[in-house]
This record gives structure tokens, sequence and C-alpha cells, in this order.
């Protein structure tokens, strides 16, 4: 959309879309970076877009105590 605006002589347009653009792909790095960092937190396996199935959990990872809590941040 960008490309087609500066392409027909909308500048003000182009500027618009391509901050647009630029949101959009920030905002879906950042979602990515932060849900990696809380699975490192709670110790979950990564996901991986190369593999078709997700590692299984080892058995002290299964248990849940109900006395501990979560780690929150801050």
């Amino acid at each position: 959309m960008a490309l087609t605006a500066a392409g027909t002589g909308h500048s003000q347009w182009a500027i618009v879309a391509g901050g647009i653009c630029a949101a959009t792909l920030l905002f879906a790095l950042m979602l990515m970076t932060t849900t990696v960092h809380r699975d490192h937190l709670d110790h979950h396996d990564v996901p991986s877009l190369l593999n078709d199935s997700y590692a299984t959990s080892p058995g002290w990872a299964r248990q849940r105590d109900t006395a501990h809590e979560p780690h929150r941040l801050g």
C-alpha cells in the first residue's frame, strides 16, 4: 500500500501506510520476543517451526505444586 501510494504521487499517504506497516512489524516482533522470554522464565520448551511436534515436558515439570507461586515480573 505504501509503495502504491508513493508510486502514484501520494507521499503523505505513503508515509502513513509505511508507519502503519512499521508499527505492525514492531508489535509482532515484540509479541514474539516477550512470549519466548516468558517461556524461558517458566522453563517451557520453545516451539520450533521446523519441528512438527512439541517435546514432552519432563516429569518434574508436569507436576504442579499448589504451594509454589509462579514467577512474576516486577
